[in-house]
């Protein structure tokens, strides 16, 4: 059977926030822990926030707002030159500068933009790095770019869960934004639902509206207008976009925070949608060991087009194959993941592999015995009866071509083979008999018909001489008549 139902691991990250790289900061002072993922894949504005280069702040940015971007870095290089000048260890930075652009505030006869720090919570708090250097990092205003967002910026912030300090994005959001419709908001974005309980439907949709989420949007009107079975559909869609976007993001190493180092290569995969779909993924990322703080894990003994089969799985509960795919191998490494629902599929998939072989007059017998007791030691019980049930019917033959491989099978194997195998031994001692005692019949019958032909004759030659009697007779009584 395949996992339980997958949206409620999803929902779950929002409450129990493992892994989270996006900090998400509300009305200054609330912050709602997430991640790009997750985001990104529903919401094409995050993506394309997410993406965004902080690095390099836009021409037309700084020149709507003042040169804003630019009064931004002058005040960051000074607190910089000011931190260094006094010593200090940490530096409280102000979360963003407001420009005066009105009259009124600039003054009469002013033009140059004015600086007003705004009130800030200490989320942008300067933290240090492990070399010593200072938190502060590359952020820029994003007022111009979306009415959802004020600002965005990178810098170490302390993970809620394992208290290190790691390099995260916080994103404040604009101030018109309520926390209790922001989290459906964004349990919406996880798993594509929205409850039709849910109290401020409009104020949701207002969300919807800032954040260009439409589907949501579109729910939300259908709960209004008592139409909230349409929103199955809209689930539906959700998740088909979702799984397309997550395909990309797989094959472009988009957002990923985790390298699996392989026997063959490397692949970069995605913390959050490993938790959310892997019991072995979760415990390792998310528990006491040293893969759940690094950026590299290494997996032996695996190949790169088992681990893109097994993450294509995890991502979107789906089966793909390839041909450079090894069947046993992945049924290995989904039985190392503890995924038994992936092992079913890859069964189902390499038995109908071996069987339009079969059709097509391929000798699968060797394959079926190499796969037989590995299927067995890896927990592929299906795979494995169907390798006993074609080693049974066509047991003469498997044993006329690999006496040895069977005779090297365990003894359970061969008790099975013994008890099942076809024809069977009680068949072939009746046959033998049958044969035997066929052979004597047909002996006894040659000797029969070897004497019969004489008898015929001698019983033609008696039959025929009453048939005779009477007309010599009838010849002896017209002489004797004609005589007297």
């Amino acid at each position: 059977d395949p996992p339980s139902n997958n949206e409620e691991r999803p929902a779950h990250l929002l409450e129990d926030p493992l892994c989270a790289d996006v900090i998400l900061v509300l009305q200054e002072k609330i912050k709602i822990y997430a991640h790009k993922i997750y985001l990104s894949t529903s919401s094409s504005k995050f993506y394309d926030l997410f993406l965004m280069d902080l690095s390099e702040e836009d021409q037309q940015s700084t020149a709507g707002h003042g040169f804003g971007a630019a009064v931004t870095a002058a005040a960051e290089r000074m607190l910089h030159q000011e931190e260094r000048h006094h010593g200090r260890d940490f530096l409280l930075r102000a979360a963003s500068f407001d420009i005066c652009e009105s009259a009124e505030e600039a003054g009469p006869g002013q033009r140059k933009p004015c600086l007003r720090a705004s009130t800030s919570d200490g989320i942008l708090r300067g933290n240090r790095y492990e070399n010593g250097e200072r938190g502060l990092r590359r952020g820029r205003n994003l007022s111009s770019w979306s009415r959802a967002f004020a600002s965005i910026q990178e810098e170490m912030a302390e993970d809620p869960l394992t208290y290190k300090s790691k390099l995260m994005v916080v994103v404040k959001m604009d101030a018109s934004i309520q926390p209790g419709p922001f989290r459906a908001v964004l349990k919406y974005l996880y798993t594509g639902e929205l409850d039709e309980n849910e109290r401020d439907l409009m104020h949701i949709a207002h969300i919807a509206e800032l954040l260009e989420v439409f589907d949501l949007r579109m729910m939300v009107a259908n709960i209004l207008n008592n139409e909230a079975f349409m929103n199955q559909e809209i689930t539906k869609a959700f998740h088909v976009r979702r799984t397309n976007r997550v395909k990309e993001c797989l094959a472009k190493g988009t957002f990923s925070d985790v390298t699996f180092v392989l026997d063959d290569g490397a692949i970069s995969a995605h913390k959050p949608l490993l938790i959310s779909s892997c019991d072995w993924m979760a415990a390792m990322f998310g528990g006491p060991f040293v893969e759940s703080s690094t950026n590299e894990v290494a997996l032996p003994h695996t190949s790169k087009s088992c681990m893109r089969a097994v993450l294509e799985y995890l991502y979107t509960g789906q089966f793909s194959s390839s041909p450079d795919l090894d069947d046993m191998k992945l049924i290995i490494l989904a039985n190392r993941l503890c995924l038994p629902h992936l092992v079913a599929l890859t069964e189902q998939y390499t038995v109908t592999g071996l069987m339009e072989a079969a059709q097509m007059m391929v000798d699968i017998d060797g394959d079926v015995l190499v796969f037989l007791e590995l299927a067995q030691f890896h927990c592929a019980y299906q795979l494995a009866d169907w390798c006993l049930h074609h080693i049974c019917t066509n047991y003469n033959n498997v044993c006329r071509k690999f006496p040895r491989d069977m005779k090297a099978m365990s003894g359970e194997n061969q008790e099975y083979f013994e008890k099942h195998r076809w024809p069977p031994v009680w068949y072939l001692k009746e046959e033998d008999h049958y044969q035997r005692a066929k052979k004597e019949r047909e002996k006894e019958d040659y000797l029969h018909l070897k004497r019969q032909p004489k008898r015929r004759w001698l019983f033609w030659n008696a039959s025929s001489s009453p048939s005779s009697s009477p007309s010599s007779s009838a010849a002896t009584a017209s002489s004797s008549s004609s005589s007297s």
